[in-house]
């Protein structure tokens, strides 16, 4: 029942009929929040078949991806390997120990460190998301044991091709760019920040800024995307290339689980993306409950902050 508007600037819409028509549920996967890591498992579904939702609160798509550097800490990523450089397991770990102390776990940590390489992996050979290596970029935290030199990062070049498709995309933070043109981490602000001593940097920075006034003249804002925002545009051309559906304007405040028929029983899935404590709070509780996965009775969980009346994602549940 959330009014809110579509990825293409539609009218206003009862979520119960986006989500639920004919009594059938129309979605898969329904990604509540659309920055990188909602994004992320959105193209992931889609590219494995499934029919994708994205429920975005703001009015454009990218949250706070869109105004972040855009590098990850990803050891032993492809880009890495291919250069050449080989690190020891062990030594990460001893790195990751040594800096998040008494909150380490084990697990959780081998789970990132052999998933993660696989996600830069499957990025780049099945969307159109690929990645400026960061080999030269040692960490950040160099007097502790197992620290790296390099190789430990990667982000995303430009996203310019994102086309027609711009007005969704969350322009970049006014603080972080130079009358509205974002400058990418590496050489890009080497050669501004040279600007004055180096005439090699002064042309490549008159370039760039006459580029950037003949979009905003063009397109209304700039189009030469980098760090955070060429991420989030990345994904979001690949989640559209996959046909996943946007739904902006349209804040998560509760979730309505329910038997579901013989006719409709088919297990569908929510992802949780959103940046917003309340509702990492509140999806912890629905997980730790068990009652999610397999409801016996209608429930209705707010999500929503405390001093907003809730307003149930209702239609399509745990089916």
């Amino acid at each position: 029942r959330a009014g809110g508007r579509d990825g293409g600037g539609g009218s206003r819409f009862a979520m119960t009929g986006a989500l639920q028509k004919d009594g059938r549920c129309g979605y898969d996967v329904v990604v509540v929040g659309s920055g990188a890591a909602g994004l992320a498992a959105a193209v992931t579904a889609a590219h494995h078949g499934a029919r994708v939702l994205v429920l975005e609160k703001a009015d454009v798509v990218g949250g706070t991806t869109a105004w972040s550097g855009g590098w990850m800490w990803i050891p032993r990523n492809p880009l890495a390997e291919r250069a050449g450089i080989r690190e020891d397991i062990d030594t990460i770990k001893a790195y990751l120990r040594a800096l998040i102390g008494d909150l380490y776990e084990e697990e959780r940590v081998e789970a990132f460190l052999a998933a993660a390489p696989r996600m830069v992996s499957f990025f780049e050979v099945n969307t159109c998301v690929q990645f400026v290596d960061g080999n030269r970029i040692p960490d950040m935290h160099g007097t502790l044991p197992g620290a790296g030199l390099g190789g430990r990062c990667a982000a995303p070049f430009d996203g310019r091709h994102l086309g027609k498709s711009i007005g969704m995309l969350r322009e970049p933070l006014a603080e972080t760019a130079f009358f509205g043109m974002g400058i990418a981490s590496g050489a890009d602000l080497g050669h501004f920040l040279s600007a004055g001593r180096s005439v090699r940097s002064a042309i490549h920075v008159t370039r760039r800024f006459l580029r950037h006034l003949a979009d905003c003249a063009i397109h209304g804002r700039g189009m030469h995307l980098v760090n955070g925002n060429a991420l989030a545009a990345r994904l979001l051309r690949s989640a559209l290339d996959l046909g996943v559906a946007f739904k902006m304007e349209h804040r998560a405040t509760g979730l309505q689980a329910s038997r579901p028929s013989a006719q409709t029983r088919r297990r569908w899935c929510l992802t949780h993306a959103a940046a917003s404590p309340w509702h990492r709070a509140a999806f912890r509780r629905i997980r730790s409950s068990g009652e999610g996965s397999s409801p016996t009775r209608q429930r209705v969980w707010n999500i929503g902050p405390r001093r907003r009346k809730p307003t149930p994602v209702t239609g399509c549940a745990w089916r």
